[in-house]
């Protein structure tokens, strides 16, 4: 078997397992062999309570992860839109003043040349 799980970054993993062998007598002859099986019922009912509660204790360590991480995935989502939005705002801000900076560059170009045509062409000079 194989476990992997490259993309976990709260904690490592650890798996635990035990592999057991249970035979069943199917003629007790003796008490003795009727307490031994009872004795390994018992057992068997702790291992499986065992497994139970740690089942439990992994579903409910599952819940908080995923939990965190829709947490974490809606936290970047919604800082993606802010961004995204901040992005297009200063998009068109920058386009408005650059226009600006443009238009103002020549308007200031056509002050200053009606301020140098001279207006003496029409009259020839003496």
């Amino acid at each position: 078997m194989c476990f992997s799980n490259f993309h976990n970054r709260l904690s490592t993993m650890q798996i635990f397992l035990s592999f057991g062998v249970y035979y069943d007598d199917r003629n007790p002859s003796n008490p003795e062999k009727e307490k031994e099986r009872e004795e390994l019922d018992k057992d068997l009912n702790n291992t499986l309570s065992v497994i139970e509660g740690s089942t439990h204790k992994v579903k409910n360590f599952v819940f908080h992860m995923f939990r965190y991480y829709s947490f974490a995935r809606m936290k970047r989502s919604s800082d993606y839109y802010l961004l995204r939005s901040n992005s297009k705002y200063m998009t068109w801000w920058s386009v408005a003043l650059s226009l600006l900076i443009v238009t103002s560059g020549y308007l200031q170009l056509r002050f200053l040349k009606s301020l140098f045509v001279s207006r003496s062409e029409d009259t020839k000079p003496c």
